[in-house]
């Protein structure tokens, strides 16, 4: 799949997740304060059920079974994810190298807030924050990379700083989960992980103008069997589509094949316009 195509892909997850999350709002005010705004074309889906001779009662609760279980579980996943975040800085204050950091940074130009090292003996690479992305990387990692591996990391790494990768990545995980209902949703949640990371794969190829390094660093990381876990939403180096990644790399003109959920894609469609109709 190309890149276009799947930043259109988060786009329209954005757009249409939003769209969606709008309306609820709006609903819900519209009943607190009486107020209602223009109908659209999806009232049609309102007209049908009153044609059908559904009871009244009964969109009206599954609107408010949909609204309750979407926000709820909006609330939920963010309010998880900060939790995760404070605990997580709490160890990577703990464990970080500032010393070793500011050296490494001026070495791979990045600022000094831009590159956290953690003495911690599991390979670890990986862009965190939402806000103001960083990359984190272990001592252990460092330990057992060449030089020039590790530059191919750091080099992936800043990819997803400059797309900020983790908040793609959060949002998706947030729309995905409290809106199940849409099952492209899922889908899409699932797939783009991947994508960025070769998309990052590509961009540390043509920084390093080889592809050697970026393999070797890429297989030293399969072979390691404890993967160490990670709550926040962050883009992993060694957590996704491995095999996919180094048959990328041996392959650079390969285009990754992905089938199209067609069902999933025409039942979101239909749930979508149910829901917007409801609402």
């Amino acid at each position: 799949m190309k890149e276009s195509r799947f930043k259109w892909l988060y786009a329209a997850a954005l757009v249409v997740g939003g769209t969606i999350l709008w309306q609820m709002v709006a609903f819900l005010l519209g009943h607190m304060f009486h107020w209602r705004p223009s109908r659209n074309l999806f009232d049609l889906c309102m007209i049908l059920l009153h044609y059908l001779h559904v009871p009244g009662h009964v969109p009206m609760t599954l609107v408010n079974l949909l609204i309750l279980y979407t926000m709820g579980t909006m609330v939920w996943f963010t309010v998880k994810h900060c939790y995760d975040v404070v605990k997580a800085n709490k160890l990577v204050k703990k464990y970080h190298d500032v010393a070793l950091s500011e050296v490494y940074a001026a070495n791979f130009d990045l600022a000094q807030q831009q590159l956290q090292i953690v003495r911690y003996p599991a390979p670890l690479a990986m862009t965190i924050g939402l806000w103001k992305p960083r990359i984190l990387v272990s001592t252990g990692l460092m330990d057992m990379l060449e030089l020039g591996e590790l530059r191919a990391v750091i080099e992936h790494e800043k990819c997803h700083v400059q797309h900020r990768d983790p908040a793609a990545i959060f949002l998706l995980a947030l729309i995905s989960k409290s809106m199940r209902y849409i099952p492209i949703f899922a889908w899409i949640a699932h797939k783009y992980p991947m994508m960025i990371e070769l998309r990052a794969d590509k961009y540390a190829i043509e920084r390093m103008e080889q592809a050697t390094d970026l393999g070797s660093a890429l297989l030293k990381l399969l072979k390691q069997t404890a993967k160490p876990r990670f709550p926040l939403s962050h883009a992993s180096f060694a957590e996704t589509s491995m095999n996919v990644r180094i048959q990328h790399i041996l392959d650079p003109e390969r285009e990754v094949a992905m089938r199209w959920p067609l069902i999933r894609l025409a039942i979101s469609v239909l749930i979508f316009i149910v829901v917007m109709g409801l609402i």
